[in-house]
């Protein structure tokens, strides 16, 4: 059973945090950890050697804070892997812009070269995302109306169970992965080196937010 959050851990953990969390402090579920399991979108599949076996279909959850965003199951690549235990994800969008003139599709240099002399004060410009064959690919991977027009950062979390987990557990696991105002079970239990990573923002500091 695959389960797939938004953002990095809220709370502060890494994605062995989250393992060392659901496995062993609150004892939540047993997750899939198995050397020769892998979940990938076509399904689960057996890995030996250079060989991959197609096992089973995948059941998976995708929260509503994803949904919400944008992201649903067809915003994974038809070839995207999962692996197995817990995953922390991290994808960088950069657009592009151009400047055209108003009611044209032509930059400054391209409407003078057509139109020839033209008095500069008697025309607008406007800034109009490129919609290029890979940014319509991309736009089809998120709910109509939802894909940024602007550099962003979709993060995510998501975890590969052995067994479907009952509502509580689901909410608990959510809760440590999307909610700032989680309060962990036995917080010194956890090893800083090893279990926490520094908070990523839900906004960067820099110019390229994060969407999820």
């Amino acid at each position: 059973m695959l389960y797939i959050f938004s953002g990095f851990p809220r709370c502060g953990l890494n994605a062995g945090g989250v393992e060392y969390a659901i496995e062993t402090v609150e004892d939540l579920a047993v997750l899939e950890h198995g050397p020769t399991v892998q979940y990938r979108k076509e399904g689960e599949f057996a890995v030996g050697g250079e060989q991959a076996e197609w096992v089973a279909p995948i059941t998976y959850r995708i929260s509503d804070q994803c949904i919400g965003a944008g992201i649903t199951w067809d915003w994974f690549p038809e070839d995207h892997s999962f692996g197995n235990g817990v995953s922390v994800s991290k994808a960088i969008a950069l657009v592009q812009h151009e400047s055209v003139i108003v009611g044209t599709d032509l930059d400054l240099e391209r409407y003078l070269r057509k139109r020839g002399p033209t008095r500069l004060n008697d025309l607008s410009m406007e800034s109009r995302l490129v919609r290029h064959e890979g940014r319509k690919r991309y736009e089809a991977r998120w709910l109509p109306g939802t894909c940024p027009d602007f550099n962003h950062v979709v993060h995510l979390t998501w975890v590969v169970a052995q067994y479907r987990w009952p509502e509580h557990i689901y909410e608990r696991v959510r809760q440590i992965v999307e909610d700032p105002a989680v309060v962990l079970s036995e917080p010194e239990r956890y090893d800083p080196e090893r279990h926490i990573s520094a908070i990523r923002p839900w906004r960067t500091a820099d110019a390229i937010p994060s969407v999820s």
